[in-house]
């Protein structure tokens, strides 16, 4: 073993003598380069352009265009592109001008193009107050079939005029605008009135059977949107396919709450009738509003439930 290590002991002296000359040529280049490349001890002078008198000073404010244009919820969507426009209306003939009438897009749903048929709109008539959900071909009352809804505005066939015309959500203002007639006695929506109604007008018997007062569902038949603020209702599917509607931020106070629904709540059927699509829906409401009792399928953690009402 001590012959070899003899032997090629030079190899360990070379190895030295390299790591030794690498160590310091690195050392020399450090010190090169702090002494050639330091940083100048005064640099130049640089004058700040001066602020342009036609660019206000930057402030804080509450308007929501930017948020909306942005649309977080569609990374694929585009920006709108302005129009150019006279007093007469837009220069674009194939634009769709804003109508004239009192409607106010209050909120879209708008899923894929999969399921074109269940976008809906909330609009409410500023005129007398009236506030509904519409759907595809569906009517609004006092202005015409919708044709079109997007996610930030819709498109519905004026009756009155014959032509295509335009509700927005971000409130742009109509070619034509005519003052708003104030309706002598509009409802009082879901005041104090319509609370009282929904706290007498509902018995719980036990956690899934419920009495309800005639006279309520006549109330809520009158005016449906006064209640639906009380939760967010979203279609629901599962492995691809419509299987019902999905109850979300139900409020404790709501009409929901007070018939036992839940938060995250999937409502399935009515009466064994599926709510599988918005048509069904409809055909289901337009079925059941007369029933003397109601069995509502829906699935709460999992797990099916059952809750039973009868209507006196």
């Amino acid at each position: 073993m001590q012959e070899y290590v003899k032997r090629y002991f030079w190899v360990v002296i070379a190895l030295t003598v390299a790591l030794s000359a690498l160590f310091g040529a690195k050392l020399v280049n450090h010190v090169a380069e702090a002494k050639l490349l330091a940083d100048a001890k005064s640099g130049p002078k640089v004058t700040p352009p001066a602020p342009s008198p036609s660019a206000p000073m930057s402030s804080r404010t509450k308007d929501g265009t930017p948020l909306v244009d942005r649309n977080m919820f569609c990374s694929s969507c585009l920006p709108p592109v302005a129009v150019a426009s006279t007093p007469n209306g837009p220069v674009d003939p194939n634009s769709v001008p804003m109508t004239s009438l009192p409607l106010l897009l209050v909120a879209t749903h708008v899923t894929d193009q999969r399921y074109a048929k269940e976008a809906f709109a909330t609009i409410l008539n500023t005129a007398s107050q009236k506030q509904g959900a519409y759907w595809m071909e569906h009517d609004i009352p006092g202005a015409g079939r919708v044709i079109a809804i997007h996610y930030k505005y819709v498109d519905f066939m004026n009756t009155a005029s014959g032509r295509k015309e335009r509700i927005s959500i971000t409130g742009e203002a109509p070619v034509v605008s005519t003052p708003a007639v104030v309706a002598e006695n509009p409802p009082t929506g879901d005041g104090d009135d319509l609370t009282a109604a929904i706290d007498s007008g509902i018995k719980k018997i036990d956690e899934t059977t419920f009495e309800i007062d005639r006279s309520l569902v006549e109330k809520v038949l009158a005016n449906p949107m006064a209640v639906a603020k009380g939760a967010r209702v979203m279609p629901s599917s599962k492995n691809g396919e419509p299987n019902g509607f999905k109850l979300y931020a139900v409020r404790p106070s709501s009409v929901y709450a007070k018939l036992g629904f839940a938060n995250g709540d999937t409502l399935h059927a009515v009466n064994g009738m599926e709510l599988n699509s918005m048509d069904k829906a409809m055909e289901v409401y337009s079925k059941v509003r007369d029933a003397q009792s109601l069995q509502v399928n829906v699935t709460r953690r999992g797990k099916p439930v059952t809750l039973n009402y009868s209507i006196r």
